[in-house]
């Protein structure tokens, strides 16, 4: 079995990281990982200040994983720990202007649900927050997203949906991590419900070209992207799906437009880190066949 366990991390994805696990197009993975605080906040330390933060798991190099490759990444399964964590942090998030008190919360997980409280039960709805490979420049930290992928905070990244990165070195250098119990769209006060978690995964590596990360569920196609604002990653997502459209309907960039924006939808990762994140989603069956309407 190949697994990483929880004390092979990384807080920034790098070409220099040294691989802890070298496996091939078509393994399976299994990635043991802290919850974002490094696993040190608890009960019995609910005060604790980690001197670092969203660690992620790895990396594993892909032998057959080149430059200019794109690894498939799938999502098989998440296991929950049985302890889940969510915080308030003054001047962090949406609200800062009312959040003037540091709290955590601690969350009990039983049978896929959080008890926030006696009378407030959350249903649980595992994501995958930082997944990445080496980036093409400097060191990027864990916390950022960017083109490799990430924190990019993403509620479509769970069991059962395929992650596409771009390779930048070989052996791609895959990590992975800060993974949610539970996240609403946004993560608007900075944090979800922070876990730790195994995450079974299978990796296969496409000789092609990938623009930045792609995510797909069972129905959707979404193109991700991370910029200082909103309105810059929506234009970046656009621009990508409005660029595939093309390749896979043979159409203009007006036929492609026009056609997103009957079908398609604009929505938030995150919007609480250095970077936010917004995808823009494609029903799957528009890139299925590889013949459409030419315009």
């Amino acid at each position: 079995m190949n697994k990483i366990a929880k004390d092979h991390v990384i807080y920034a994805m790098s070409s220099e990281n040294k691989p802890v696990l070298n496996v091939h197009s078509g393994d399976r993975i299994t990635f043991e990982t802290m919850d974002c605080y490094s696993d040190e906040v608890t009960p019995d330390e609910p005060d604790r200040r980690c001197h670092r933060i969203n660690p992620a798991n790895g990396p594993a190099a892909v032998e057959e994983a080149m430059p200019g490759d794109t690894l498939k990444v799938t999502i098989e399964k998440i296991s929950l720990g049985s302890r889940a964590l969510v915080g308030s942090y003054p001047n962090s998030g949406t609200m800062k202007e009312l959040v003037t008190r540091r709290m955590i919360h601690f969350l009990p997980v039983q049978e896929r649900q959080l008890e926030f409280r006696s009378d407030l039960i959350v249903k649980a709805d595992p994501m995958i927050g930082v997944i990445g490979v080496a980036p093409q420049g400097k060191e990027v930290g864990c916390g950022t997203p960017g083109e490799h992928g990430g924190n990019m905070d993403c509620r479509k990244i769970r069991e059962g949906s395929v992650v596409y990165l771009p390779v930048f070195h070989p052996g791609a250098l895959l990590a992975l991590g800060d993974v949610h119990a539970a996240m609403g769209d946004g993560e608007v006060m900075g944090s979800g419900a922070e876990i730790a978690a195994e995450v079974s995964v299978k990796v296969e590596v496409l000789k092609q070209a990938c623009a930045g990360p792609w995510v797909t569920d069972q129905d959707q196609l979404y193109a991700l992207a991370s910029a200082k604002t909103m309105e810059e990653a929506l234009k970046r997502c656009c621009q990508k799906m409005n660029c595939q459209l093309q390749r896979q309907l043979g159409c203009t960039p007006e036929t492609a437009g026009m056609l997103m924006s009957l079908e398609g939808n604009s929505e938030i990762c995150q919007v609480v880190n250095d970077l936010v994140t917004l995808r823009f989603g494609m029903p799957l069956v528009r890139f299925l066949s590889k013949e459409g309407n030419r315009s």
